[in-house]
């Protein structure tokens, strides 16, 4: 089939997913908002053709009633000029299939009447999403907060209303949705590639730049996010170091992620919320076995990942990121919150252990216990890797993927 992947930082959701498309026959195109590597190809996506709309943040006027809702519907009509010119010159897909949160499917309907339609509207916005009622450091949401995540709906439900389907990758996610519209979705993880994250070369090492060199056995704990910030649950994190380290003089937490705001309110300290805690808490720190890396290259995050004790994942109901199926892929023991989307993905004492998002004691008991006896939990780990293996690998989402598109066309 001839399928059109649409993500405004392509690949997105789609890296893994679309060479394994490619592998099983297809002929895939990516279409994102600005240009990326050598002769418009994608990185890491087994070189699949990436192409471009126009898009440069406008310069919008103060008064308008919401300034990302303007900035979307400009994004939706650079995609349509996009693929106008795409029709123009011959070119109809047999699928679509795109993220739905900036507007890029507004107006494909009409460019492609004849090819199937699918939306990943990823989440439906609400308060609880981003803490308010969840999150004990919150308190309450203004209404011109509220007004903000009700209009920056807007764009997923038409997108929802023209599209064949809809795909999430977690329950969850679907019942985020209001109820009358969750018959329209289907549940399909996007998928890990299992080979990029299993590793073939024996135990490992890691040499960290601002200390030892760390090895499979060593008594290390890991914490990994794009941005280390509350809705990633680094703010609980912190709070149970000091606790874990005190009791282990020889255990080291490698923490990776950078100091951006990321999804929710941003830090009134210079330094972020990394600044905060640590001005908090860095009495109670031992910093020498304290380790912070910036964002890391995506090998060495997993290597990082092979030669782990405990993984913590921490976060607020949100989407389940790809670096927690990764963590139990590499066969580190995921210390996770006790929340959905985290709960859909782990079982607590089979194949990973769950905690209260708040609880930082209840957090530090289960990492000493992990800590002091390291073979009791080995099972545990392999059977997240298990997990990880019969639910989320890329294969077994591309042939999910495919099966939903024939059956959608044959519905047309």
């Amino acid at each position: 089939m001839e399928l059109l992947l649409i993500h405004q930082n392509h690949p997105g959701q789609f890296r893994d997913l679309t060479p394994a498309l490619e592998r099983r026959g297809h002929r895939v195109i990516g279409l994102g908002a600005t240009p990326r590597g050598p002769a418009g190809a994608a990185a890491g996506t087994g070189g699949c053709p990436r192409l471009h709309y126009d898009w440069r943040p406008p310069d919008l006027p103060q008064d308008l009633a919401d300034p990302l809702l303007e900035a979307n519907l400009r994004r939706a009509t650079r995609v349509q000029e996009r693929c106008l010119e795409l029709r123009t010159q011959g070119y109809v897909p047999d699928a679509v299939v795109g993220h739905s949160g900036w507007g890029e499917l507004l107006h494909l309907r009409d460019i492609w009447p004849e090819a199937v339609l699918i939306a990943y509207p990823e989440l439906y916005a609400s308060p609880r999403l981003l803490g308010y009622g969840f999150d004990a450091d919150l308190g309450e949401p203004t209404p011109a907060q509220r007004a903000q995540w009700r209009r920056g709906n807007l764009m997923g439900l038409a997108a929802i209303a023209e599209a064949d389907a809809c795909v999430v990758p977690t329950l969850f996610a679907r019942d985020t949705f209001p109820a009358h519209l969750r018959g329209r979705f289907h549940v399909l993880h996007e998928g890990i590639s299992l080979p990029t994250a299993t590793d073939h070369g024996g135990a490992g090492s890691v040499r960290l730049p601002d200390g030892p060199t760390l090895r499979k056995g060593d008594p290390v704990i890991t914490f990994a996010s794009r941005n280390l910030e509350p809705l990633r649950g680094f703010r609980s994190f912190l709070r149970a170091l000091p606790t874990v380290l005190a009791s282990r003089p020889e255990a080291r937490a490698v923490i990776v992620g950078g100091t951006g705001s990321g999804y929710g309110a941003p830090s009134p300290h210079p330094e972020g919320h990394k600044g905060e805690l640590l001005a908090l808490l860095g009495h109670r720190l031992p910093r020498e076995r304290l380790h912070f890396l910036p964002t890391l290259p995506h090998r060495e995050l997993l290597a990082l990942f092979r030669i782990s004790a405990a993984h913590v994942y921490l976060s607020y109901p949100y989407a389940l990121s790809w670096s927690v199926l990764e963590a139990m892929a590499c066969g580190a023991l995921v210390v996770g919150s006790d929340n959905p989307p985290v709960s859909e993905l782990i079982q607590h004492g089979r194949n990973g252990l769950l905690v209260p998002f708040n609880d930082a004691g209840r957090l530090a008991d289960s990492l000493l216990g992990v800590l002091d006896d390291p073979g009791r939990f080995a099972a545990m780990a392999e059977a997240g890797q298990a997990t990880v293996a019969s639910r989320y690998e890329v294969n077994r989402a591309a042939e999910a993927f495919e099966a939903l598109i024939r059956s959608l066309r044959l519905l047309r």
